[in-house]
């Protein structure tokens, strides 16, 4: 570990151990034509559209935190990820779009 990281830890607070996740994410503004959930989450796809309903506001939709998705909105973890990477990506440019999956093989004997 960096020496300079290390002593900057050394000196914080009791349960201040840890710099992850400390900066507050922004919301970007909506763009093109996507300018509300139901938009984004079709966009992205894997059924994510139906899961619309549950968030507030775009603004919700960039700062719903895993835990909130799972206890208060009762998103599976699939869901939960699936949404958490677009939403990061949305952050950093990326215009989203259907990434398909592949089909389940059946086993054959």
């Amino acid at each position: 570990m960096n020496s300079t990281i290390a002593r900057y830890l050394a000196k914080a607070p009791l349960g201040v151990r840890s710099i992850h996740g400390a900066a507050k994410k922004a919301v970007p503004a909506p763009r093109g034509d996507i300018q509300d959930p139901a938009a984004f989450l079709t966009k992205i796809g894997r059924n994510s559209a139906s899961l619309a309903e549950k968030f507030k506001s775009w603004e919700h939709l960039f700062t719903a935190t895993p835990a909130e998705m799972k206890t208060a909105m009762s998103l599976s973890v699939k869901q939960r990820r699936w949404i958490l990477n677009w939403t990061e990506k949305y952050r950093q440019g990326v215009e989203p779009y259907v990434i398909p999956t592949k089909p389940v093989k059946k086993k054959t004997k």
